[in-house]
């Protein structure tokens, strides 16, 4: 459980401002959306969580600015983790 949480937290080096409720929002449905494929390796139970954060109307703030990299979006995305 530390290792996961430590993994999370090493890729989390967002600067900057948080972007805007609504795109923060997206990114929660986006991700859901993903894991509705069945090739993420979830649980339906947390895709079921993100739904009702976003339901909620409950979002992370996540940074406009992270890293860069082979798929570009791990800095941003260990902000919904």
């Amino acid at each position: 459980k530390a290792l996961q949480h430590n993994l999370i937290q090493s890729h989390a080096c967002g600067i900057g401002d948080p972007f805007p409720e609504e795109v923060s929002r997206g990114m929660l449905i986006l991700r859901a959306n993903t894991m509705l494929k069945g090739v993420s390796g979830v649980r339906p139970l947390v895709v079921n969580m993100l739904l009702e954060f976003v339901n909620r109307k409950i979002h992370p703030v996540v940074p406009q600015q992270g890293s860069l990299g082979a798929s570009g979006d791990l800095a941003p995305l260990s902000h919904l983790a």
